[in-house]
């Protein structure tokens, strides 16, 4: 029971993660500043939850630590950057193509090839969300498209790179929050952000909450999740994101978008499903040694 309990913590948390990214699409509608002021604020609440949460400040500079880092800020940047030049459907699909980037990333770098299950769990959360999204796509601006994608591929580093074994989770995530924190300074004081209480009230959960807090349950599910299994699970975001919009506006999710949503369910339940019994198996024959 305590084994079964460890193992369902990891991915347990990469869905507590994803609940948390999923208001991220609602709040950024109340912030009318540029981007790099957006990402830099929330990037400093967030790393105030990291500082309460750790109860320290300390990182040590390593090479995984810094490459994890720098893939959280160049994610978090692009994104915040797509979803000001196109559709936030658009941004938020062309983000999670993120599982085909690290099949690519785990092939190329590290010589793994992809199991059978795995690519068709891709596959299927893939159709899953382009179903989701029928009919609400459209063209936007194809800049934001690109940086999309390009969110897509770093977003598949930060799970990547959390995995290498000079990596510490915490420390790394924490360093990419003050880098972000550095590189959007200047554009908050140079007059990048106005005086508007529903425009700060929604940088602060965006940064507390579904930055700081969403990072501080990853943290803790990518040291015993997969990595291709992580993003699986955190491809609940997009399903999430337009049922809070849904709640707050009124706006109901059309046949399509809710087919989608449940084929994603279903494939990143089936998945988490069929590998709980594998390592099961794995593990039985030798309960009594």
């Amino acid at each position: 029971m305590i084994s079964d309990m460890k193992n369902r913590k990891g991915p347990l948390c990469m869905l507590a993660a994803s609940l948390c990214w999923s208001i991220g699409g609602l709040l950024m509608k109340y912030v009318p500043w540029d981007p790099m002021s957006i990402n830099a604020l929330r990037s400093l609440f967030a790393a105030l939850v990291f500082i309460i949460y750790r109860k320290n400040v300390k990182v040590k500079l390593t090479r995984g630590n810094i490459l994890a880092a720098l893939c959280l800020t160049t994610t978090t940047t692009l994104f915040t950057f797509a979803n000001k030049l196109t559709t936030a459907a658009a941004a938020i699909l062309l983000q999670y193509t993120s599982p085909i980037f690290i099949i690519l990333i785990q092939l190329v770098f590290y010589g793994k090839k992809p199991r059978i299950s795995e690519a068709v769990a891709v596959v299927t959360t893939i159709l899953g969300m382009l179903l989701f999204f029928a009919g609400n796509l459209e063209s936007g601006d194809m800049l934001g498209n690109i940086l999309g994608i390009a969110s897509g591929l770093t977003l598949a580093g930060v799970f990547v790179c959390n995995k290498r074994q000079d990596v510490v989770p915490q420390q790394s995530l924490f360093i990419g929050f003050l880098i972000s924190v550095a590189v959007g300074a200047p554009f908050v004081l140079s007059g990048g952000v106005t005086s508007e209480p529903i425009a700060w009230g929604s940088v602060l959960i965006l940064g507390s909450v579904q930055v700081g807090l969403a990072y501080v349950f990853f943290s803790i599910g990518i040291k015993t999740t997969p990595a291709l299994m992580a993003c699986l699970i955190t491809a609940m975001e997009p399903v999430l994101n337009p049922v809070w919009v849904a709640l707050a506006t009124g706006e109901i999710p059309g046949p399509h978008a809710i087919a989608g949503g449940g084929i994603i369910i279903l494939s990143v339940v089936s998945y988490n499903v069929w590998m709980e019994k594998k390592n099961n198996a794995t593990i039985r024959p030798n309960a009594g040694d």
